[in-house]
């Protein structure tokens, strides 16, 4: 994209003054604007955008998946309308308890505070694409992760959580950063068998910046696993996931699996597993909640 594409907005312009510029900028009236957003799923009234662009009301927090289906839309940088939302709206959700989208939410918010709590919620993910590994024993040994994220607070850091098979010894998953981040400070609980992982980044981001990392999450429990989940506390992400099945040990069913926060029950569909035993599953935009692929064995 080049800088000629992009609305000429200071850096402290408001939310409502880069919207109206960036709508002005592409030439698109709002009605249009609501059935691109429609065709992608997303369902948001002219009413409601002409309230943000005047600045009589602000995004809420079940609002960001619009927010960057609207940065596409509108071609401008990931993460350009989405920093600018005000910060007391972004100092709501940081407080509100973390990683409420999990059962084990409990057990995390204690090993945030073992780590780093303020980290929490001063990111939010752009691009996620994960390859996770299933092997002849059935277990799931290692997930190699790429992500995108961009900063809505100052950060120097991503906190990386992973939970294993129930029963699982937590002491033997660990993360390791490969690009773009490095090893930080890890917490375990074993009670949930769940981790907290810092990477650490190569630079402290201002607001507005964007890092990609690289990093792999290995578990040596060896336990039999039947799903891979992710869950995502803010939405809005490109989600891409696929896993990768030992030819010697292949599955009888495969699904995706989708649970929206806002929904009581997941939606499935059955997945097709291609000639080299892959399954995949793409989100052009998440919702918060869960969202991943299981299998049936037998």
């Amino acid at each position: 994209m080049t800088g000629s594409s992009v609305p000429a907005v200071t850096p402290d312009s408001s939310f409502a003054t880069a919207l109206r510029q960036a709508i002005a900028h592409r030439g698109l009236a709002l009605n249009r604007i609501r059935t691109h957003l429609a065709d992608r799923g997303l369902h948001v009234g002219i009413a409601t955008l002409s309230t943000w662009q005047s600045g009589r009301r602000v995004p809420r927090d079940d609002s960001l998946a619009v927010i960057t289906a609207l940065e596409e839309l509108l071609q401008v940088p990931p993460g350009w309308l989405t920093v600018r939302i005000p910060p007391a709206r972004t100092d709501q959700a940081a407080a509100r308890q973390p990683y409420a989208v999990v059962d084990y939410a409990e057990a995390l918010g204690r090993l945030l505070d073992r780590l780093r709590r303020e980290a929490h919620g001063r990111l939010r993910n752009l691009t996620v694409v994960e390859e996770v590994q299933v092997g002849a024993d059935r277990s799931t040994p290692r997930r190699r992760v790429v992500q995108s994220v961009v900063a809505v607070q100052p950060v120097d850091r991503i906190i990386v959580a992973h939970q294993g098979e129930p029963g699982c010894d937590a002491d033997l998953l660990a993360v390791t950063g490969l690009s773009g981040c490095r090893n930080g400070r890890i917490a375990r609980s074993p009670e949930a068998g769940a981790i907290l992982a810092e990477l650490l980044l190569d630079r402290v981001l201002a607001v507005g910046d964007t890092a990609v990392v690289h990093y792999e999450i290995e578990d040596r429990t060896a336990l039999p696993s039947t799903n891979y989940y992710r869950f995502d506390e803010w939405g809005g992400t490109h989600y891409v996931l696929e896993v990768q099945f030992d030819r010697t040990a292949l599955p009888v069913r495969v699904s995706s699996y989708r649970r929206p926060q806002a929904k009581p029950a997941a939606d499935r569909d059955e997945l097709l597993l291609t000639p080299d035993a892959r399954a995949h599953l793409l989100e052009a935009v998440t919702e918060p909640g869960l969202l991943g692929i299981d299998w049936e064995w037998d």
